[in-house]
């Protein structure tokens, strides 16, 4: 049963009122493109990580970055294919989402539940459309825009929780539709906000925070702990776009080669592209270290690909 009732309680108002401000010094912060790059891979590093260690996989932040840095493997593990699937997902909703007028619909939902689950889960088209009705209602209640982004966002991840529309991980399928919700509205911070730690930090109230709108038949209570989450959230982004003044962001796996450099230095103009080949031909390489050389920035979120095989060309994100 979809039930999407709240009030704007004094700690929600709170809170929204924080995020405003924090939200506007941050988005103010002048930053150099490569310095916001990094922050948005470690970002998306802390994001797939906490949010899988809330799913039970295994693999350290470390293994992940290894991952994440290198050619991708011929065969993958299952908890592999996962922190693929989560960065394939965050940098759709980037690319896709970011600002974006479009309205959610069941059928998006079930693409996204296939990009960050179909290979390791199989298909759940019969299950979900079991549950399209009571999809459909949450969605429009979302998509009417008569409340707070950060409100909105908090709304879908419960609610897709409560309905298990998906045989399997739905839980992360409802963090991810979070994240693109406060990307659609300018919310994430351009990709910089962080909230799986929030989560996984305190487990206790997370299970509180969830299993409140049973006890008392509506999302305030959540809601509450919801928005806090983001202003916590924020807060740490800011901190962290303070120390970039005086320290070095972490690398985590970030470091590119020169001619990796380089090839971020043909993307410059607007609309540029590049493909295996061109890379080939400019830096007198082999195929197989271009496509290295690609994989390994595309898996950074830092060049785009388009297409599939052979066809396969790369734009800057």
């Amino acid at each position: 049963m979809v039930n999407l009732s709240y009030h704007l309680s004094d700690k929600i108002t709170t809170s929204l009122k924080e995020i405003e401000a924090l939200r506007t010094k941050i988005l103010l912060t002048p930053l150099l493109p490569k310095i916001e790059q990094k922050i948005r891979w470690e970002s998306n590093i802390n994001k797939t990580y906490w949010g899988l260690t809330l799913a039970d996989n295994k693999l350290s932040k470390t293994q992940i970055v290894k991952l994440l840095s290198s050619p991708l493997p011929k065969k993958m593990s299952g908890e592999e294919k996962e922190v693929i699937n989560y960065i394939n997902t965050l940098n759709y909703i980037r690319n896709e989402w970011t600002g974006s007028k479009n309205l959610l619909n069941p059928k998006k939902i079930l693409d996204i539940y296939d990009l960050l689950c179909k290979s390791v889960f199989g298909s759940t088209a019969s299950y979900f459309k079991s549950k399209e009705i009571e999809v459909n209602k949450i969605l429009e209640f979302i998509e009417s825009g008569k409340d707070h982004p950060v409100i909105q966002s908090g709304l879908i991840q419960i609610e897709i929780i409560k309905l298990s529309p998906f045989e399997n991980a739905t839980g992360r399928v409802a963090r991810i539709l979070s994240h693109l919700i406060l990307s659609k509205y300018g919310y994430d911070l351009n990709g910089f906000l962080v909230l799986e730690d929030y989560y996984r930090d305190d487990l206790v109230s997370l299970k509180e925070a969830t299993n409140s709108i049973e006890r008392y038949k509506n999302a305030t209570k959540w809601l509450e702990y919801f928005t806090q989450g983001v202003k916590l959230g924020m807060e740490k982004v800011l901190k962290n776009l303070e120390l970039t003044g005086s320290e070095p962001v972490r690398q985590l796996g970030w470091k590119l080669t020169d001619r990796q450099n380089k090839i971020m230095g043909t993307l410059e103009n607007p609309n540029q592209k590049i493909t295996n080949k061109d890379v080939q031909k400019i830096f007198k390489v082999s195929q197989i270290t271009a496509s290295r050389d690609l994989s390994k920035m595309a898996n950074l979120g830092i060049l785009l690909p388009h297409g599939k095989g052979r066809s396969t060309f790369y734009t800057k994100v």
